[in-house]
């Protein structure tokens, strides 16, 4: 039998030759998919877990603080600065029992409080009515914005006037310092669970033995004012310990002018004439008017202010880390009152004027209170504790510390950020101007002491939970970020682990989760409308966060690369059946007279399958030789796994890939086919013949039996390549969502090109092996026509064009199977999408021309006798009018 094989070979050597093209690349082209997609979707799977791991896993939150962003998975990376409380210490401790959770840390958004720096002692003696002029600018990296308070000061006489002699003449007291109040936001943790959280512990700093970490032994007390006989307030004052960031997360300046007036105020009977001027005049109205013959200025910044916070605290000269004692922590008050606590902003979705570069848009929404026409702008709703300020928590914090964020063990990689960051200061880019003009080069924004803005200062000043019970109440804690145990690889098993303590969470406490693991940031971009007499700024672009970035990476990169590997298989079993499929029919007298000479039908299936399994066997031996060569001289090669993985593949391939011509054995009539020769019907003309174009339709349809099997050839590839760029595409869109993927993909493209060009040119190959026996059968045809006076010209173009016509057709089913295909693995195509399977639907097209291309050759040089001998016109299945 394999003699027989082999001798049928050598008579038809250009179809075994083609054959064996064919057959090798599979076989190479499945070896470089497999090696290449194996080392690539280690790259990309090794760069998701590096990249993967965060400082928490899971973040809860109170029920019904989710926004319309959260709707997309996107997250306000400042979010959580907005949260005022909402979670009780029960639910806390609920949590902390949860078997499978390794660290529970809360975080307790108290509000905003402040404290007040002295820069510099008032030096001032000589007798005089002074103006100082005190002028706070935040700088926000676009425009900066000033508050400037003015107030009247005397040296003499009146230093210490009363509330009815400063009414009279607007003189509001002495002043001692140049001092400036910083407004800070307070939030508590856990010392415990946050030291094993994120190592706050560790980043403590050891100024001269004066900073530490929480302990047991600090003292939080608190009582009501009334006991100390301020009735009618019903607030209480709390003592409590905190500890300080040693970055100043503000960017201001602070500048003060002290102008003595030009009023004389001399000896006792002249300062007397001069304050009874001024109440005449109306006070400081009249103040305000009068010139001035001295001015001093002083200007300080918000490094300096934090310097010297820091050093007052410590008693320690920080340049030189010497104990001075001219530093005094009089020059810093931490107390004050619980002024506001915190609020988040709102937003609504709206459509992006660059799409193609920021697919999700969003705008801040106001809030505006139309009843208080004082009210300065604000993009945040205000939470005051109460509006009168009488019962405003009083706060005493003591410092015990200073921590250095960059010490923290939270990720600093921008390709990873935590969602709702604690330690970080956000910030922005003015990206587009209000008339939606691109602003160049983009200016980088950052939040300023504006409590109510569109950026978030980060807490300044931590102190405990317990300390917030003591403020806030039963429920203080603003959001808890949860570690799982044994969460260490990026796989299915972790993510579905994680669900599953997330659902745990949400049934004993009835809190909201969300599993932040594996998130990434991405640019979104954000409207900041007109807000009362401030004008529009236009868009800025903010790093948000994309919740399971690298969970959805991971698993569209192993549903594509997994794809494309069973796509080509198919592919290559397709090519398998249409080339024995073309064996069988080339040799279907062959098979007849064997069959009436004795031969039995299962000794010619045996034929097929063993010819089959020797071209295997051929490519296969091939292959692992090359790999051998390649191994030994140290050139990257398959693996031994990949190695017998692709034998396995090949020798699959062409088992499946020959059954159903061999089932076709069982149909052959002897008889009939050596009376009539290959051609055993006449054609059904379907349309009249009166031209190429109606000529070729009927060639096309007229034999829809045959042609089918071609179209089928062409639709199946077509349909795995409309899937390839549609995997590829969709795979890159995935991976261009957040920064995360971007840095992935630059790992992802060769397998997706080499799939599609294997794919391609096996279509090309199978058109041509259908198209070529298709030529052969119609010898009798084309001889008669070129007897009709064709031209060779002619002839190629009729053939070609029915090639582009069954590469048509073969589009159109392909586009059909593949719309079936990608709905069942990825859901609707969104419209926007649908012009990439339609424009891919076209290429069969060319397919088709190309698979033509050798078979038009081949029609031409037919000679108009050739096809005639033996057989009578009247057997030709074509027809003509005249």
């Amino acid at each position: 039998m394999i003699s027989f094989i082999l001798k049928n070979w050598m008579r038809q050597k250009r179809r075994f030759f083609l054959m064996m093209i064919g057959a090798l690349l599979i076989s190479g082209g499945l070896s470089t998919l497999i090696g290449l997609s194996e080392t690539n979707k280690g790259t990309v799977i090794n760069s998701l877990q590096k990249k993967w791991k965060a400082s928490y896993d899971i973040v809860v939150r109170p029920k019904g603080t989710k926004s319309i962003t959260e709707q997309v998975d996107l997250f306000d990376p400042n979010y959580l600065s907005g949260l005022a409380g909402g979670i009780s210490l029960e639910d806390y401790e609920k949590i902390k029992g949860i078997p499978d959770i390794e660290t529970a840390a809360p975080i307790s958004m108290i509000g905003f409080s402040g404290y007040v720096t002295n820069f510099k002692k008032m030096d001032v003696k000589e007798p005089g009515i002074y103006r100082l002029t005190e002028t706070t600018t935040d700088y926000n990296g676009l425009n900066p914005s000033s508050a400037t308070n003015e107030h009247y000061f005397s040296r003499g006489m009146y230093d210490l006037p009363s509330p009815n002699i400063s009414k009279k003449y607007g003189i509001t007291g002495i002043e001692e310092n140049l001092s400036s109040f910083t407004n800070v936001l307070l939030a508590a943790v856990d010392p415990v669970q946050e030291a094993k959280l994120v190592g706050l512990d560790k980043a403590m700093l050891p100024i001269d033995g004066k900073s530490q970490y929480f302990s047991k032994d600090d003292m939080i007390n608190s009582y009501p004012l009334s006991e100390l006989g301020f009735e009618g307030i019903t607030a209480k004052e709390t003592i409590f310990p905190v500890i300080i960031s040693n970055q100043s997360f503000l960017d201001q300046t602070f500048e003060f002018k002290i102008e003595k007036l030009d009023i004389p105020y001399g000896d006792s009977e002249t300062r007397q004439k001069s304050l009874e001027v001024i109440e005449k005049n109306g006070g400081e109205e009249y103040l305000k008017t009068l010139p001035t013959i001295e001015t001093k200025k002083f200007s300080y910044n918000s490094n300096e202010g934090h310097q010297l916070l820091m050093e007052s605290l410590s008693g320690v000269d920080l340049k030189t880390r010497n104990t001075k004692s001219s530093i005094s922590s009089s020059n810093v008050d931490l107390s004050s009152l619980l002024r506001e606590q915190t609020s988040s902003l709102k937003y609504r979705s709206i459509e992006s004027p660059f799409p193609e570069r920021w697919n999700h848009a969003f705008q801040v929404i106001p809030y505006e209170d139309k009843t208080n026409t004082n009210q300065s702008f604000t993009y945040r709703k205000p939470q005051l504790v109460d509006l009168s300020m009488r019962n405003n928590p009083r706060l005493s914090p003591y410092f015990i510390g200073f921590y250095d964020p960059k010490k923290l063990d939270v990720s600093m990689d921008p390709e990873n950020e935590l969602p709702m960051e604690t330690y970080k200061s956000p910030s922005a880019k003015w990206v587009l101007n209000s008339k939606d003009q691109p602003v160049n080069p983009p200016k980088t924004m950052n939040p300023t002491s504006n409590i109510y803005g569109y950026l978030m200062q980060p807490p300044t000043m931590l102190t405990t939970i317990e300390a917030a019970k003591h403020i806030l109440g039963d429920n203080p804690i603003s959001a808890i970020r949860i570690k799982v145990k044994d969460v260490n690889t990026l796989n299915e098993e972790s993510q579905e682990k994680l669900k599953l303590v997330a659902k745990k969470i949400e049934q004993q406490t009835g809190l909201e989760t969300d599993i932040t693991l594996g998130s990434s940031p991405q640019p979104i971009l954000i409207n900041i409308p007109k807000v009362r007499n401030h004008e529009a700024l236009g868009w800025i672009e903010q790093s948000w966060i994309k919740i399971g970035a690298a969970i959805n990476i991971f698993q569209e990169t192993k549903l594509g690369y997994t794809g494309i590997i069973i796509c080509n298989i198919l592919v290559a079993m397709i090519y398998v059946f249409s080339t024995s499929l073309v064996s069988f029919l080339s040799r279907k007298r062959e098979f007849a007279i064997l069959l009436a000479i004795g031969w039995k039908p299962r000794q010619l299936k045996n034929i097929l399958m063993m010819e089959s399994l020797l071209i295997g066997v051929i490519v296969t031996f091939v292959t692992l030789l090359v790999q051998l060569i390649l191994g030994f001289r140290n050139v990257a090669a398959l693996s031994i796994s990949q190695a017998f993985l692709i034998t396995f593949f090949v020798l699959l391939i062409y088992i499946i890939g020959p059954l159903g011509p061999i089932h076709l054995v069982n149909q052959i009539q002897p008889s009939h086919v050596m009376r009539t020769g290959e051609i055993s019907v006449l054609r059904k003309r379907v349309l009249r013949t009166n031209g190429l174009l109606s000529m070729v339709f009927n060639s096309v349809i007229g034999r829809l039996n045959r042609n089918l099997v071609s179209i089928i050839a062409i639709a199946l590839p077509t349909s795995l390549l409309i899937l390839f760029i549609y995997v590829s595409f969709r795979l890159k869109g995935v991976l261009y969502t957040s920064w995360l993927g971007q840095y992935v993909s630059l790992e992802v493209g060769t397998p997706h090109y080499v799939a599609v060009a294997i794919s391609l040119i096996i279509s090309i190959l199978t058109t041509s092996e259908i198209l070529w026996q298709n030529i052969k059968e119609r010898r009798n045809e084309i001889s008669l026509l070129k007897a009709l006076g064709w031209k060779n010209k002619n002839v190629r173009l009729m053939v070609l064009i029915e090639g582009a016509a069954i590469g048509f057709l073969g589009g159109l089913a392909g586009g059909l199977i593949s719309l079936g295909i990608i709905y069942f693995m990825y859901g609707p195509i969104p419209i926007k999408e649908l012009w990439l399977p339609l424009i891919t639907c076209l290429s069969p097209v060319l397919i088709g021309m190309a698979g033509a291309w050798i078979p038009s050759r081949v029609a031409m040089k037919m000679e108009p006798i050739e096809g005639m001998r033996g057989i009578g016109i009247v057997k030709s299945d074509i027809s003509i009018d005249i």
